[in-house]
């Protein structure tokens, strides 16, 4: 598993990790600027989600990797731990991993939902947007406007990765995001959890599951849809994980 790395790594550590939409650190060129001041930010490429692509591999196994990188560089303690879509069921595997501190964890747009109707019309979406990709190049991303905050250079790279990935992994990504079962509690001692969901997002249908969960503070952010928050107001998105950042 590639990560990148930004900022100092004597510096306390920030793990992000990204969603499908958005692969690879494309998610979260607001983000590193803000952060690497004071963290050493660190963000993997999942399997399957990444270029060159490879073998696409559940949320689970994603975390065993995250966690075995971890461990070669012997880091044990993460001050900051995002999950940003599909990355939450990463972040929320990584939560289980007892011997790792994690001060603060948010989890922006959980997919952390069971549901064979929800993973077949995400299927349909993903199976679209690659479509579109693999038919128009750089032009598909005129059609989606999720992308219309991102760099030409992110839109280059987003481009790679779905016009090198197949049908079944299409599949297998798709359905994954709706084939998580949570615990029936969750608990880490010192450790801040914080759920966003944006008022127009698709994953408030994640609500009754996070509210019988009962673990951290759940914020419906107004006016936003899926990880938008992120991109309109990096630094307030970072107030509402609950760090509080010098960069005003």
């Amino acid at each position: 598993m590639l990560f990148e790395t930004f900022g100092d790594k004597d510096k306390p550590v920030a793990l992000l990790i990204h969603g499908i939409f958005y692969p690879g650190s494309t998610s979260y060129k607001t983000l590193i600027p803000l952060l690497e001041k004071d963290y050493y930010v660190l963000v993997p490429h999942l399997e399957g989600i990444n270029y060159p692509v490879s073998k696409f591999i559940s949320s689970m196994e994603q975390s065993n990797e995250i966690v075995k990188w971890l461990k070669e560089n012997n880091i044990n303690k993460i001050s900051f731990l995002l999950g940003s879509s599909f990355g939450t069921s990463v972040a929320f595997e990584l939560m289980k991993e007892l011997w790792l501190q994690i001060d603060i964890v948010a989890f922006d747009g959980p997919t952390l939902k069971n549901s064979k109707y929800r993973g077949t019309l995400f299927y349909m979406e993903l199976n679209k947007l690659v479509g579109d990709i693999k038919k128009y190049g750089m032009k598909a991303f005129d059609k989606w406007p999720r992308y219309n905050h991102i760099s030409t250079e992110d839109k280059i790279y987003i481009k790679n990765v779905f016009e090198n990935i197949s049908s079944e992994t299409i599949k297998k990504i798709a359905f994954s995001c709706y084939h998580y079962k949570l615990p029936s509690q969750l608990f880490r001692e010192n450790t801040k959890i914080t759920f966003l969901i944006g008022d127009r997002d698709r994953s408030k249908k994640n609500l009754p599951e996070l509210k019988i969960l009962a673990a951290g503070d759940i914020k419906i952010i107004k006016d936003m849809s899926h990880l938008e928050f992120m991109f309109k107001n990096p630094l307030k998105f970072l107030e509402e994980c609950g760090l509080y950042l010098d960069n005003k």
